[in-house]
């Protein structure tokens, strides 16, 4: 049983799948059916808006065909922000609004979205950045009250309930674990740390998993004036200097926790590159908080603090959710340039763990089938590394075989949950850059010896 043919004419059907889908719904935006006479006027009136001032904007919106306004322009994408100055005030207006980042977002600016939604689509994550609040305590008690709302008090506490605390207090949950951005090393720290090893990390793979990407670089002589670390933002020029001579392909980030240090570090950034260099760095900068939902290949972290600076800024950097952020924006590789020579608490925790070899969490599983069993024993026997059960997010591979970059996956077999869960391991597994190979028993009519040498020969081929 070869299905290499069928794995290739599978992917390219995806694809053409995909491109027709997307020209079907091309073809539909623009049909007669969704722009009719009124759907025109509406969107007609909806430009007419937008040039209008804010308060005679909104009059106008409130005039508008919300109806005929969504069947010619059907899907919407913007900030929370955006809803009340572009859209009419309709309920109900759209089938489905999806909330993303909603840990980020707060119960008041979430309404106007969620009240234009026949059904909501949540998603955010509790242990990243939360939303900050201006509203008081008192303000929060005395509404609730003048409204009979007392016995709601903890649902609806606004300054620290997000619309994701709201969400998943009144809906089902559905926990998404796999882990696709960061090698094993850069998430394995909060992977523990915040997410109680709940993380099931696809991007592992024998080449990525006990790779060192963390380094440390400490400054000396530092000092903080008028919020900038000066020695940080030297090392950071530097450090960038070094990447522009071999940039990796998916940019460089700078990043910092304080606003005045990510100041300096673009201000230094913009001095030393012009526009096309940084377009060809993929080189940006700015604080945690303007990263948050962002990636780049290589992060560079300027923690931007001395020992002496004052508590509130040591406990700045020590809050969980702004830590877990900074921290794994990285794809490959994160640099923290730090001039603390005593840190403590989380700071110190995470420094130590970088200092340490990578030690893989995920323990690979004694192969299941004796099919399987009896491939891996006669490539051991044939001196390839071979190592069954193999974690790769919630699947394992029956045999990982070889090391490092040249380790390939080898199914065996069905998968025990059947034929969707095969291909659903498949696919993910090709995405996440798995060379696969088929070793089915009926191919070898079960003789493990000729099947273990043609698949150490094929794989001699394919390098």
């Amino acid at each position: 049983t070869d299905l290499s043919a069928a794995w290739s004419a599978l992917a390219e059907a995806d694809a053409a799948l995909a491109e027709a889908v997307g020209t079907a719904l091309r073809h539909q935006v623009t049909s007669a059916r969704r722009w009719t006479g009124e759907g025109r006027r509406a969107a007609g009136a909806l430009g007419t808006s937008l040039r209008a001032g804010r308060n005679r904007r909104r009059e106008m919106l409130a005039g508008l065909d919300a109806e005929a306004l969504v069947r010619a322009l059907p899907l919407w994408v913007g900030t929370v922000a955006d809803v009340e100055d572009l859209l009419p005030p309709v309920s109900g207006m759209f089938d489905l609004v999806v909330l993303d980042e909603a840990a980020h977002v707060d119960q008041l600016r979430a309404a106007p979205v969620l009240a234009r939604a026949r059904h909501a689509l949540v998603a955010g994550d509790p242990r990243q950045l939360r939303f900050v609040s201006f509203v008081s305590d008192e303000d929060v008690t005395a509404t609730l009250h003048r409204h009979g709302l007392d016995r709601f008090a903890d649902r609806l506490d606004v300054r620290r309930s997000s619309a994701f605390d709201l969400a998943a207090g009144a809906a089902p949950v559905t926990w998404l674990g796999e882990h696709y951005r960061s090698t094993p090393h850069l998430i394995g720290f909060s992977a523990r740390r915040f997410y109680g090893d709940r993380l099931k990390l696809v991007t592992r793979h024998p080449r990525t998993e006990r790779v060192d990407a963390i380094d440390v670089l400490t400054t000396t002589d530092a000092a903080v004036v008028d919020g900038v670390n000066q020695a940080e933002v030297d090392a950071v020029l530097d450090l960038v200097g070094k990447l522009a001579t071999q940039p990796p392909g998916g940019g460089i980030a700078v990043i910092s926790p304080f606003r005045a240090q990510a100041d300096a570090v673009e201000a230094a950034l913009l001095s030393a590159y012009d526009v096309d260099e940084i377009e060809r760095l993929g080189l940006r900068s700015g604080t945690v908080h303007a990263f948050q939902g962002s990636e780049a290949d290589v992060v560079i972290v300027s923690l931007g603090l001395v020992d002496d600076d004052p508590p509130g800024r040591h406990r700045f950097l020590a809050d969980p959710n702004l830590f877990n952020v900074m921290v794994t924006r990285a794809r490959k590789q994160l640099t923290v340039v730090t001039s603390l020579r005593s840190p403590d608490g989380i700071v110190a925790d995470y420094l130590r763990y970088a200092a340490q070899p990578p030690v893989s969490s995920a323990p690979d599983a004694p192969a299941s089938e004796p099919w399987a069993r009896a491939v891996a024993v006669e490539l051991d026997r044939i001196g390839v590394p071979v190592r069954p059960g193999y974690p790769v997010g919630r699947w394992r591979i029956d045999l990982c075989v070889g090391a490092d970059a040249n380790a390939v996956g080898v199914i065996c077999g069905v998968h025990p949950d059947g034929v969707d869960a095969h291909v659903e391991r498949q696919r993910t597994l090709a995405r996440a850059g798995w060379c696969l190979y088929d070793v089915f028993a009926s191919r070898w009519s079960d003789d493990p010896i000729r099947a273990a040498l043609d698949l150490t020969a094929r794989m001699v081929k394919a390098r």
